[in-house]
């Protein structure tokens, strides 16, 4: 009998990220990606592969990667919190390019908002401010 559950340890797996890929998987409610491989190359020629999975259930998306190179290979389990973190900061990258991008065009066409049009402007959030707030005490 002990020679049975000495194999069967060795059976099972033992490590979380195979342990959640295999809970996640299956779901009535929930879908998953099959792996899709990425190949990086750096300057100096140093090969990394990313096997990437996407599993969703209620909770949220859950993102399995495995980092394989030549000194071997890694595995990272990116939960529903760091992917929702993933996708504020991408967003807000986003909005500082555009903006920087929209001062630029602004510049390049003469600056065409007057002082008049900076004043008319800041009213107007003002007044749309105490709005928000009058609805919010409602």
């Amino acid at each position: 009998m002990a020679n049975e559950n000495e194999s069967r340890s060795t059976i099972l797996p033992a490590d979380q990220f195979d342990i959640l890929l295999g809970k996640l998987i299956g779901h009535p409610n929930g879908g998953h990606t099959p792996a899709a491989v990425v190949q990086d190359i750096d300057f100096y020629n140093n090969s990394t592969q990313f096997i990437v999975q996407t599993v969703r259930t209620e909770a949220g998306a859950t993102v399995f990667v495995t980092q394989v190179n030549a000194s071997g290979s890694t595995r990272y389990i990116l939960p529903p919190k760091v992917l929702a973190l993933i996708d504020r900061q991408r967003d807000a990258t986003t909005t500082q390019i555009r903006r920087r991008h929209g001062r630029r065009i602004a510049a390049e066409r003469g600056n065409p908002f007057t002082p008049e049009m900076r004043k008319k402007a800041a009213e107007t959030r003002k007044r749309n401010a105490a709005k928000r707030r009058k609805a919010a005490r409602a």
